[in-house]
């Protein structure tokens, strides 16, 4: 749920950043790899810098391929330590029912493989129905709202669910369909 923001951020005299990473890459002589990625929660925010250190460039090198930071606004932020009701509860809120009003809708998960990603989105075989997946929720809450729009004004819907895993971890790396063992058909 990020959304691209082309204002930068603003800070307030005297207000301290809550991010969760380092600054930005900045040439420095420690052995530390620079970040490009931070975040802050506070301002709900997330700013992607350059990959190449302008500041050990020459002017003559930097031209086109240094680029401004890029900011993302984000709904929220969830840890290991958020329960998968309200996961769901916070991203689906929003996304349910703007697809019953025939809006698309997307629900991405991201992190470092082993994170838990597929946990968040699918729940666990063992799983208590409090408990599910972040998709198995999305489904029924779908289903749920066009039965009840069904019964109100006799409305028809049309469905399509695609489930996408996609390993980032290496160049060439390819997605995947995480519902192909679960089709029935067309």
């Amino acid at each position: 749920m990020l959304r691209v923001s082309d204002d930068p951020p603003r800070q307030q005299a005297g207000e301290q950043q809550d991010q969760s990473s380092a600054p930005a890459a900045t040439s420095s002589s420690s052995n530390t790899p620079p970040t490009y990625l931070t975040v802050d929660k506070k301002k709900r925010q997330v700013t992607l810098t350059e990959t190449h250190s302008s500041a050990t460039m020459a002017p003559s090198e930097r031209g086109p391929m240094v680029s401004a930071p890029k900011m993302f606004a984000f709904d929220a932020l969830f840890t290991t330590e958020d329960s998968q009701q309200d996961i769901c509860g916070t991203a689906l809120s929003e996304v349910i029912p703007a697809v019953l009003e025939g809006s698309d809708g997307c629900l991405l998960s991201l992190g470092y493989p082993g994170a838990g990603q597929s946990r968040t989105m699918f729940g666990t075989v063992t799983s208590p129905p409090g408990d599910l997946g972040a998709i198995p929720c999305a489904i029924s809450w779908l289903y749920k709202g066009i039965n009840e729009k069904r019964q109100k004004s006799g409305a028809r819907f049309s469905v399509r669910v695609s489930a996408l895993g996609v390993n980032a971890t290496k160049p060439g790396s390819s997605s995947r369909d995480l519902l192909a063992g679960h089709a029935t058909g067309n």
